[in-house]
């Protein structure tokens, strides 16, 4: 991994922390929260969900939600985050592609 995306991932985690801090202390912007609940609804209906984590030892046809315990093609890899931090990070995409982007500039 290049130094460039490393720092690019300090700041997703870093930014999903300090969002799972202000929502549990009650300072959280609530036009994000309807968002990070969104995600988070998501999140719950796939089937790489393992308790608060994306299980990262297993793969998603995201077409078809068909899960492997082996790369295939068209399979994504589950990112092995912890989820409640990652879906309230405004910088962090689902590698399935199921979200992400919702706080892109226009």
């Amino acid at each position: 991994m290049n130094i460039k995306k490393l720092f690019g991932k300090r700041n997703e985690i870093i930014g999903g922390h300090f969002n799972e801090l202000r929502s549990k202390i009650g300072m959280a912007n609530q036009n994000e929260e309807l968002i990070f609940s969104l995600r988070e609804e998501i999140c719950n209906a796939c089937p790489l969900k393992n308790g608060n984590n994306c299980n990262a030892m297993k793969w998603l046809n995201p077409e078809t939600l068909e899960v492997s315990d082996a790369p295939k093609e068209g399979f994504i890899r589950g990112c092995g985050c912890r989820l409640s931090a990652k879906q309230r990070s405004t910088l962090s995409l689902c590698p399935a592609g199921f979200w992400g982007g919702e706080f892109n500039q226009k």
